[in-house]
């Protein structure tokens, strides 16, 4: 029982090991994994504005509010009502 101890104790500190000695990745090199090998390695992605329904207070992509006025409201039912 001892033996298989020290041999699991064994195995966990040679993979911690290996794991402190593989290189760390670049945040680059995790990025352009994430994009996909043809994705242009300058290019940034793609944020939008975020704005908040004038009825219920909930955070929504600008691309989807509704508009009204100077008011942006994430359904027309809340557009709506005002």
């Amino acid at each position: 029982m001892k033996l298989l101890v020290w041999l699991i104790l064994i195995v966990l500190v040679v993979l911690a090991i290996r794991k402190k000695a593989k290189p760390p990745s670049t945040p680059s090199d995790t990025a352009q994994e994430w994009r996909g090998a043809t994705a242009d390695s300058d290019a940034q992605p793609a944020t939008e504005s975020m704005v908040c329904c004038a009825h219920c207070q909930l955070y929504l992509p600008a691309s989807e509010a509704i508009v009204r006025g100077s008011q942006s409201y994430c359904s027309t039912a809340h557009a709506d009502l005002h």
